[in-house]
């Protein structure tokens, strides 16, 4: 009886495709661009952030008093304070989870245009001074930094301070 040896088991075919598709797998990996993902909840980290700065101002114990809580951007940087003098947004406040007072946008991979945003005791939304309440809608337009065609913007609305994503 002869023995026909031209052919491959059972084995060697299922050794095969499964080191393709560990190939394909790893190749694929490298070709997504995570970007656009990474952009969506860098923006909604910094969102949660101006949230968290309107709900300390309408936490505040002493309704007589004029502080006011608020988020700064300055030189690839930003940050949370409480503001009841004139330089006191200045003084960085420790935000929940962060590591620095200040957070780096370029550790965030993503840019912004600086801007100081206040809230009272009732979250009413102030611009740039805490007498200069929001007539208009207050767009922060936020970038990645690896694709400037890549953005997202926050839509503070006056009065009620409510942030919208577009």
């Amino acid at each position: 009886m002869t023995q026909n040896n031209r052919g491959f088991t059972l084995v060697e075919v299922t050794v095969v495709v499964v080191l393709i598709g560990i190939i394909a797998a790893v190749l694929f990996a490298r070709f997504i661009f995570t970007d656009p993902i990474n952009l969506v909840a860098e923006v909604d980290k910094i969102r949660n952030h101006i949230r968290y700065a309107q709900s300390m101002a309408m936490k505040r114990l002493d309704m007589n008093s004029d502080e006011r809580w608020g988020i700064k951007c300055l030189g690839g940087q930003y940050w949370l304070f409480t503001y009841e003098n004139i330089g006191d947004e200045n003084n960085p406040i420790m935000l929940p989870e962060a590591e620095n007072e200040k957070i780096s946008l370029a550790d965030l991979g993503v840019t912004m245009i600086g801007y100081t945003l206040f809230f009272d005791g009732l979250g009413v939304p102030y611009k740039e001074s805490p007498t200069s309440q929001l007539a208009d809608p207050f767009n922060i337009t936020i970038t990645a930094s690896t694709d400037t065609s890549q953005s997202r913007t926050l839509t503070v609305t006056p009065e009620t301070g409510f942030i919208t994503t577009q």
